[in-house]
């Protein structure tokens, strides 16, 4: 048996084009690209967005009045591993 479902690799997808999309968004459209980052620096940013995460997750006592800032951190924590794994690959 797969592990994972066909409908979860569907919404899986879906969230990961939300998080890539969130890259496009005002308030990061304008920051630097990864491809100029060393993987260290990028490896520490991943640290500070876990926190981040972490601390919306752990909120007002787990109280999820507004899903969409840990929403958000999560899109963070998707896309600075895919950072990474891109600079690893040379950025091609």
């Amino acid at each position: 048996m797969q592990r994972i479902t066909g409908a979860e690799r569907k919404r899986f997808h879906k969230i990961l084009d939300d998080s890539l999309d969130k890259l496009n968004s005002p308030k990061n459209r304008n920051k630097k690209h990864w491809k100029y980052s060393e993987i260290t620096e990028l490896a520490l940013r991943q640290k500070q967005e876990c926190k981040e995460l972490l601390d919306e997750v752990f909120r007002d006592k787990f109280v999820h009045e507004n899903k969409s800032n840990i929403e958000s951190e999560g899109y963070d924590n998707i896309n600075f591993p895919l950072f990474i794994i891109d600079n690893l690959r040379g950025n091609k």
